[in-house]
């Protein structure tokens, strides 16, 4: 049976954009959805990515030791300028001033710091990228949520589901830092639970009011949120040995997320992952 045209014009399309990123090493700054064809639902994987630089680097960490700092291994922290040891879900939606590509989000995302020896390493940028990774209807993130994915205690292998490294856009994931061919920048990707309790915005493991959901799915009663995935881009490393992080062991690769969207913006884009 012949392919419809509008099924060819898709595929091309979709096939010319994956090829312009993928030779820049990177995925677009600002994604919007994939089209669809007339008639068809939209497909798990729809997603939008949201750029942002680095705003500090600080021994501090609002949601695991809020109000101290210097407790706290040392953290590269993205997106909103006035983010402090402080800092609330509240506060950060009082400040405008953000690094991210969108005015809307002013959230606080930060990680541990990358180094050699006393070296530190810093990202280009990060990327966050919001997807609908269930089958079921995703909402936006509530205000006042506030997340932590991967383990900051690890010492050995955590899950490539949920923390790994590659280089550039490739699909390869390694639980250790890899040197990348050409100029191809080494990422750091940690992945976010998408499964909301749909009561608390935060717990006192701050994971426990999340999950993940399994084949597609999140458990009876818990909401389906738009998957967080961060993407931290640091510069291609010609050797990765002495690369350590500064909660530890190579291993202990972990993100934090404290909701700062303008909530209805936000709220625009995650329904038209729908």
């Amino acid at each position: 049976m012949p392919t419809p045209p509008w099924k060819q014009i898709l595929v091309a399309s979709v096939v010319g954009a994956v090829a312009l990123f993928a030779a820049a090493g990177l995925s677009p700054t600002d994604a919007a959805p994939q089209p669809t064809a007339p008639g068809l639902s939209r497909a798990l994987g729809q997603s939008f990515v949201v750029t942002c630089s680095t705003t500090k680097v600080g021994a501090f960490d609002p949601i695991v030791m809020p109000g101290h700092t210097g407790m706290s291994h040392l953290h590269q922290f993205f997106g909103n300028r006035g983010i402090t040891q402080d800092s609330t879900t509240a506060s950060l939606r009082r400040t405008s001033a953000t690094t991210c590509s969108d005015g809307n989000d002013g959230s606080g995302y930060w990680v541990p710091t990358l180094t050699r020896g006393s070296t530190t390493i810093n990202p280009t940028s990060v990327q966050a990228i919001y997807k609908k990774s269930v089958a079921a209807r995703v909402r936006a993130h509530p205000q006042g949520l506030m997340l932590i994915a991967g383990n900051s205690k690890a010492t050995t292998a955590q899950s490539t589901g949920i923390t790994a490294w590659s280089c550039g856009t490739s699909a390869t994931r390694s639980n250790t830092p890899l040197v990348c061919s050409g100029t191809t920048p080494l990422v750091a990707s940690i992945v976010f639970p998408e499964c909301w309790d749909g009561k608390n915005l935060d717990s006192a493991d701050h994971k426990s009011h999340v999950s993940y959901a399994t084949r597609g799915t999140c458990k009876a009663g818990t909401i389906p949120l738009a998957q967080l995935e961060l993407r931290v881009v640091y510069p291609r490393q010609s050797t990765v040995s002495g690369l350590a992080l500064a909660s530890g062991s190579i291993s202990s690769m972990h993100a934090d997320f404290m909701n700062g969207w303008k909530q209805r913006g936000f709220e625009s884009k995650v329904d038209r992952l729908n």
